[in-house]
């Protein structure tokens, strides 16, 4: 490859970073051409696209964004997928994807701001929903405060039960000496 081409790819390369919020890295060694289309096919509606890449030009286009975390992950064949919205849907489909094609495997990337390796993608691949995450956490701050609410209603309401019997006791007594 030509010196101006690969310069060429590494600026493409940089600005596809820039424009990304996360990255992954994964090894495609085995899968078809129509493989591969179909895999970009499902994570393209998701905010999402897949590049091949030569490494020496991800490097190139890493430079000074802790490409040595990056690089660790930089065996053998790989693509990136570079995403701009929510990572979770895209990894689930990378990992859907790669439950029928065993040759697609998690190198690693940048999820968050911070480097994650292969097993910790497969691992958040597992997550539920960021909704149903959200519910349950919802869920667990909300108990306390409603057994505290309960536990502060009963006082003045047992008060309440207590003083209407003894309202129908003496008025029973009332009634019955009569």
């Amino acid at each position: 490859m030509r010196k101006d081409v690969k310069e060429r790819i590494a600026a493409e390369l940089e600005q596809e970073l820039a424009a990304a919020s996360d990255l992954i890295i994964s090894g495609y060694r085995g899968l078809t051409v129509k493989e591969m289309a179909e895999l970009r096919r499902s994570i393209g509606g998701l905010g999402a696209h897949m590049r091949v890449v030569k490494k020496t030009l991800l490097v190139r286009a890493l430079a000074g964004r802790d490409e040595e975390q990056i690089s660790g992950h930089l065996e053998g064949p790989v693509a990136v997928t570079f995403v701009s919205g929510d990572p979770m849907p895209v990894i689930k489909a990378m990992s859907a994807f790669a439950r029928t094609h065993e040759e697609l495997d998690f190198k690693g990337g940048w999820i968050e701001r911070g480097a994650v390796s292969g097993s910790q993608l497969a691992e958040i691949a597992t997550l539920p929903p960021r909704e149903e995450l959200l519910g349950r956490l919802l869920a667990a701050l909300q108990t306390p405060l409603v057994s505290l609410v309960m536990t502060l209603q009963a006082v003045p309401r047992d008060l309440a039960l207590t003083l209407r019997a003894v309202a129908e006791k003496r008025a029973g007594e009332a009634g019955a000496s009569a």
